[in-house]
């Protein structure tokens, strides 16, 4: 796979801002993704990819974004729980 590169040799990443996925000739799965190449296309995206994933697979990546999702989704909230980093409580009178 050739992976792009920024003038730094990043790779680049383009955020997914929409996504969807489908059954086709009871065989395959088609993943429909649009990503935004640049802010000014957000929130629509200029950029998709269309591929299709035989269902073991598509089940096996379902897995693989449910357990992602949940562990991003239990940071923000230990973050949003927590009080603000680098900042002393203030005594009360």
């Amino acid at each position: 796979m050739n992976e792009e590169r920024d003038a730094t040799g990043r790779v680049v990443v383009y955020p997914t801002v929409s996504c969807g996925a489908e059954a086709a000739q009871d065989s395959i799965v088609v993943m429909d993704l649009f990503m935004a190449t640049a802010p000014e296309h957000m929130p629509k995206g200029d950029r998709r990819v269309v591929t299709v994933l035989p269902p073991e697979l598509a089940l096996n990546l379902a897995e693989q974004l449910r357990s992602a999702a949940e562990r991003v989704q239990a940071a923000r909230g230990r973050r949003q729980a927590a009080p603000s980093a680098g900042v002393a409580p203030t005594a009360k009178s």
